[in-house]
């Protein structure tokens, strides 16, 4: 008697334990096409973006050339785009400067070790 009641808990833990693999795996599921569909949305706001800022580009591009005007409304969007283009601008300078000062001081150390005898580092061999 208790062999069979023994054997009707473990079957009934063993439906049990389907019941819940095939629940988790219907979750595996779902959240996985929730990544997939998640990961397509990012991938199509990502080329959405690329496309925008092209266009964008390109707008600002016939506005410097002097093709298009754009509304007053857009007045604080262009005087944004120009206050940006001249830090850029400043910081670009700011980098070819240093690196000149670089290339400089690199001369100016290599004038003067070629005007100076080469020593060896290595001492020189003893004669016998």
């Amino acid at each position: 008697m208790k062999q069979t009641e023994l054997m009707k808990q473990i079957q009934e833990a063993f439906r049990v334990a389907q019941a819940q693999l095939s629940h988790l795996r219907e979750e595996v599921t779902r959240t996985s096409e929730l990544a997939r569909l998640n990961s397509q949305g990012n991938f199509l706001q990502m080329e959405k973006d690329k496309v925008l800022r092209e266009l964008g580009e390109a707008v600002w591009r016939q506005v410097q050339k002097g093709k298009l005007e754009l509304p007053a409304s857009l007045a604080p969007a262009v005087k944004a785009v120009q206050a940006a283009e001249q830090k850029a601008q400043a910081h670009a300078q700011d980098v070819t400067d240093i690196l000149q000062e670089g290339e400089a001081a690199a001369a100016r150390l290599k004038g003067k070790n070629d005007a100076k005898a080469q020593t060896s580092l290595a001492p020189k061999p003893k004669r016998k």
